[in-house]
Parts: C-alpha cells; sequence; structure tokens
C-alpha cells in the first residue's frame, strides 16, 4: 500500500481547465521565417539559430512561435503549449491577453549541438531547458514520448511571463511550475491508470523553513528535489485553500518586488509564522 503521497488525479476537480488532447500531430505546419508574425528575439535566439542553418524549421499557433529542426521531437510541444497558455490563463482568470507578442520555444534535438550552444552563451543552467523571459530553450530526448510533465512546467515559466511585471522569486516561479505540470500529469492519469505517478509529502526532517525558502536565490545544494516539491505544494496549498484570484495577486505583486511575508498578511490576512504552521499541517508526511 503507498504511504504518505498526494495522488495528484482528483486534485484539479475545482478547477475548469480544458483538457488536453495527447494525440499526435500528423504534420506541422512549417512557415518560412519571413513569413512568421512575430520575428522579435533575443540575442541567445539567434544565436540558437545559428547553429544547423539550413536544418531550422519554424511554425506558430496563436501565442507561440516554434523554431525546431525535427518535426517529430516538435510535435508534442506544438500541440500542448497552447493548451497550457489556456490552463493559465484561465486560472489567472485574465479575460484578455494584452500582449500581442508571441513566445519563442527553441527545440533542440542534437545533444552535440545543445552542448556547443549553451558553450557560445555561456549558460551557467543546468539540465534540458531554460527561459529568458519570453523564450524557452528546450533540448528533446531522442525518445519524442518523453512525459509531458516537464514540458508543461517549462512552458509554464514563459507563460507566466506574460502575465506579471516582472521576476517571481524563484519558491514561486518554480512552485508554480509544478503545479501546473502536475495538471499535465493528471490529465495522463486519466488516460491510463499505468501511468499514475505520486506526488510525495515531505518528511519534517527535510522541511525546509518558510523564512529560508522564501529568500533562496539559487537551488540549494543536496536538497534541490525537496526544494521543489516544498515550492510546489506550497503553490498547491496556498490556491486550494484560499483561491486562484488572490494567488494572482500574490504572483503579480511579487513580480514588482513586493515582500513576501509582507503580501501574505495583507493578501492572506495571516502571519508568515502561521502560515508556516497551516502548511506543515498539510505538507509533512504522518510518517
Amino acid at each position: 500500500m503507498i504511504k504518505n503521497i498526494l495522488i495528484v488525479l482528483a486534485v484539479f476537480s475545482s478547477f475548469n481547465f480544458c483538457e488536453a488532447d495527447f494525440a499526435y500531430a500528423s504534420e506541422i505546419p512549417v512557415i518560412e521565417p519571413e513569413g512568421l508574425s512575430d520575428k522579435d528575439m533575443s540575442p541567445t535566439g539567434k544565436a540558437a539559430l545559428s547553429f544547423d542553418k539550413d536544418l531550422w524549421k519554424h511554425a506558430e499557433s496563436a501565442h507561440f512561435v516554434y523554431h525546431f529542426t525535427d518535426n517529430k521531437e516538435a510535435e508534442t510541444i506544438y500541440i500542448n503549449a497552447e493548451v497550457y497558455y489556456e490552463w493559465i490563463k484561465e486560472l489567472f482568470g485574465v479575460k484578455e491577453d494584452k500582449w500581442s507578442k508571441k513566445n519563442h520555444i527553441f527545440i533542440f534535438s542534437d545533444e552535440k549541438v545543445w552542448k556547443e550552444f549553451n558553450g557560445r552563451i555561456k549558460s551557467k543552467m543546468e539540465g534540458d531547458a531554460f527561459t529568458n523571459g519570453w523564450e524557452l530553450f528546450i533540448y528533446r530526448n531522442p525518445y519524442w514520448l518523453a512525459p509531458k510533465r516537464s514540458l508543461a512546467h517549462e512552458i509554464t515559466h514563459v507563460v507566466i511571463f506574460r502575465f506579471l511585471d516582472g521576476p517571481l522569486p524563484l519558491f514561486l516561479n518554480e512552485g508554480f511550475a509544478e503545479f501546473i505540470s502536475a495538471r499535465a500529469l493528471a490529465m495522463q492519469l486519466q488516460k491510463s491508470e499505468y501511468e499514475i505517478r505520486p506526488l510525495q509529502l515531505i518528511a519534517e526532517s527535510e522541511f525546509i523553513p518558510l523564512k529560508e525558502l522564501i529568500n533562496m536565490d539559487s537551488y540549494p545544494q543536496g536538497k534541490t528535489d525537496v526544494f521543489y516539491r516544498e515550492s510546489g505544494l506550497l503553490a498547491r496549498f496556498l490556491i486550494f485553500n484560499y483561491g486562484n484570484e488572490k494567488f494572482y495577486e500574490l504572483l503579480r505583486e511579487a513580480s514588482k518586488g513586493e515582500d513576501f511575508q509582507k503580501l501574505v498578511l495583507s493578501i492572506y490576512e495571516i502571519d508568515l509564522d502561521s502560515l508556516e504552521g497551516k502548511f506543515k499541517a498539510y505538507a509533512l508526511s504522518k510518517s
């Protein structure tokens, strides 16, 4: 019997999210670069396209421009990016997206090229994806049916950038991305009981006090996994216990540089110590 876990299948039932279509597109409609409606990209984006210039293909949807070299590798991203966008927009209660600018997603299929690209831009990020605001750079492993959970996490980072006024504290940025990625996982669970993946609670000995968590500007060495889990649980706790509207207000004000402790008091009418007590009752493993 599985103990001390949260099964994510039912936790999103209070939200009217549209369901993702997990079928696979037979063909991505490729567009010549000069035909793209949004050609604005950062120097990092331009650097990405300088590798294997003749191999890059391009496509776009309502809110995204896609750059890729392999249709199969790009397929999952192309058919799910707009779905994740709609989830976030609906959760935030945004009626109209004021931005006409599109997010650009650069999809690398060759590991060697991915590493060379990171070397050229002197990226200090580890892993297979990073963002710089409006843009997402991602390496898709050769098995193109890779889990959508990580994809939803990364796309969340660029989508929330549209609806905020600046960068978020690390724990809020990663925590909300974990929340949305669990939504993608839940949609997969509805398709097959054999794909169940539990979301683990936190052992009391591992728990990071909120005063430490909210001030972290880098991932804690040796506790990165706990950092992600705790940040994701905190986002879920705030959303399910206090509502979408207050959580979006929290993100908006935090993106302006407002102090998290003061925001908790003004928005949730609770001090940080009291919030931590309630959160620990929710997030800690009982064994």
